[in-house]
Parts: structure tokens; sequence; C-alpha cells
């Protein structure tokens, strides 16, 4: 069981910070280049899953809105959608700092030898920009692997956090399980920073930094 929960907490982690990443890039750009409106689209957006708890989006997610709209949903793909909803609210931050940390100039130099701003963004700043990115979206995959055990909080739904509780819940051995679970989650959260950091090395730019 807590292998399975395990698992589970793996997919939501890794599906929540990759596509936390993408919505991010959009939801920068829009802040960015957008315009006003679409700017202040984009900060409400970011207000309200940052400015919430995400226990209370995983309530409203699988409580609120199908009953509202009468619809009966899955409450693990409602895990997935949130955590990636939610995820890409705190990397909008980390990614327009790491767009607005490419030199300027090297946009108006792009310009200049014919590229749209379209192909200025997608060929001169995204690249340069996803590599500045690299320690602050490993700063947000360790705390999103931990805030997986909200996920408890929805019926059926036995990640890591879940399974635990439960294992405990039936045996009373409550030191054991939950000392275990710390020790997995704290072995492969460190591997991944890790990894990243290998990662963040090898492709660095030197000379441009963004804080995490």
């Amino acid at each position: 069981m807590l292998f399975r929960g395990f698992l589970l907490t793996v997919q939501v982690t890794f599906f929540g910070a990759s596509t936390g990443l993408v919505l991010a890039t959009l939801l920068a750009m829009g802040d960015i280049y957008g315009g006003k409106i679409v700017s202040t689209i984009v900060n409400i957006y970011v207000e309200f899953f940052r400015g919430s708890p995400i226990i209370s989006q995983l309530f409203i997610g699988y409580y609120a809105l199908p009953s509202i709209v009468n619809v009966q949903v899955d409450p693990v793909m409602i895990g997935f959608l949130i955590f990636a909803l939610n995820s890409a609210a705190y990397q909008k931050g980390y990614v327009k700092g790491a767009m607005e940390s490419v030199y300027k100039e090297q946009m108006m130099a792009a310009l200049s030898i014919g590229l749209t701003k379209i192909q200025a963004i997608r060929y001169v700043v995204l690249p340069q920009a996803m590599r500045l990115v690299i320690p602050p979206w490993g700063n947000e995959f360790c705390s999103l692997g931990k805030s997986t055990a909200a996920l408890l909080v929805l019926p059926g739904v036995l990640d890591l956090a879940g399974a635990a509780r439960a294992i405990a819940s039936w045996t009373w051995k409550h030191l054991e399980v939950y000392g275990l679970t710390a020790l997995i989650y704290l072995l492969w959260l460190s591997i991944m920073m890790k990894i990243l950091d290998v990662l963040y090395d090898k492709v660095k730019i030197p000379g441009i930094e963004v804080m995490a």
C-alpha cells in the first residue's frame, strides 16, 4: 500500500510541476507582453491560487464545482488538476523573473535582424529563461512533493501520506509507519534535488543568474 501511495505521489508531483511549468510560462508571457487586461487576469489567477490553502482548492474542485455544474468527477483527476494549477501560480513568478533577467538588448537585437516578437521569445528569451528557472523549479518540485499529502482529504485517494494514515490507524504503529514515510519523502526528494543540481551545473549560463 505504501508503494502504491508513493507511486501516486510521484505521479502527481511530476504532473503538477511539469504541467505547472508550461502553464506558468504562458502566464508569465501574458503578464509581460499581454497588456494591462491580460496582466490583470493573470495576477488575479495567481493571487487566488497562492493566497488560498491547497486543501480549500481541493474541496472546491471536488465538492463545490461539480455540484454547481451537476457532473461527477474523479477525485484522482481533480488532484492532478488542482496541483498543476496551484504549481503554475507559484512558478509564474519564477519564470517571469527568469525571462526578465535575459538582457533586453538581446530582444532588441533579435527584432533588429527581422525576428518577430514571438520568434524572439521562442528562440532567444525562453531557451535562456528555462535554464535559469531550474533552481527555483527544483524548490517548487520539492515543495509540491510534500504538499501532495493534502490529497488525503479526497475520498478514495491514497497517496503516500494517505496510505500511511490508513496503515497507522489499522496497526497502531504510528511511529514506525510515519517514520518510514518521512524517510521515503526525504530520500526521493533529496535524489531529485541532486539530479536537478547536476543538470543546472551542466546547462547554466555563466554571468546570468536568477534568485531561487
